[in-house]
């Protein structure tokens, strides 16, 4: 049996793999124990201008105005419970980051509507030698032009595609000939990127993967995994106090 079935996981994602290249520790708590800690309101502000952008985009006569209302009444509602000492930062940024996204990405039109009313467009791609599929979800579509688009807030602008992100994309345009671009936001600047070797990228997604499944297979128990590695709680990853607690928890130290 391999050793996804050992652990009964049915799929991959992008981020998943991503996590697990940058933070095996954090992969075992979140994917094998089924543990996870809430996310921080940087988190929820991504979220939350996604859906401001969403309107504006897939309404076009809707002000500018209306959809950063939507995406603040979205961010109180997903941090409505949230501890996070930057949450006032975090929603103060989306307002701009709507306006900048939309004056950018209006340019191309009203995207491609997902299927079934769904927000996203659900991919689903296979890696060679890897027993599951991986899944991904696509922010934006313009099948007229042939893009694939994900939308990115910062508070710095990113110079690049993050390496995380290019296997990402890589997942949402694999198999086909459509462009996949990544739009960066902050509150004062936007940038567009292309990805340039998707091929590269899934190659680099598929090695991460045959070395999760060599690892799952070490043991069906999954704090047997655990004990086998050691979280670096001064990551990003274990940034918030949550987080942190879950591992020491988990970890014993």
């Amino acid at each position: 049996m391999n050793g996804f079935a050992l652990h009964g996981l049915e799929h991959l994602s992008a981020t998943s793999l991503n996590l697990y290249a940058a933070a095996p520790a954090l992969w075992v708590v979140e994917k094998l124990l089924r543990r996870r800690a809430p996310v921080g309101a940087a988190a929820h502000r991504g979220t939350a201008a996604e859906h401001g952008v969403s309107l504006g985009l897939f309404d076009p006569a809707l002000p500018v105005a209306e959809c950063q209302a939507a995406a603040l009444a979205e961010f109180d509602r997903l941090s409505a419970l949230s501890a996070d000492p930057n949450r006032a930062k975090e929603r103060e940024a989306i307002p701009a980051i709507v306006e900048l996204a939309l004056a950018e990405l209006r340019q191309y039109g009203v995207p491609t509507s997902p299927p079934e009313g769904r927000h996203q467009h659900r991919v689903e791609i296979r890696l060679d030698d890897i027993a599951v599929p991986v899944i991904g979800y696509q922010d934006f579509v313009w099948d007229a032009h042939g893009i694939v688009l994900d939308l990115k807030t910062q508070f710095r602008l990113a110079s690049d595609i993050s390496a995380p992100h290019a296997r990402q994309g890589a997942v949402y345009v694999a198999g086909t000939n459509r462009e996949m671009r990544f739009c960066y936001a902050t509150p004062k600047k936007v940038a567009v990127y292309v990805l340039p070797d998707v091929p590269a990228q899934l190659a680099i997604l598929r090695a991460i993967a045959i070395r999760l499944e060599r690892f799952l297979r070490l043991s069906r128990d999954a704090h047997e995994l655990a004990a086998l590695i050691c979280p670096d709680f001064e990551t990003f990853w274990w940034s918030s106090p949550e987080a942190r607690a879950l591992g020491r928890e988990v970890y014993g130290f």
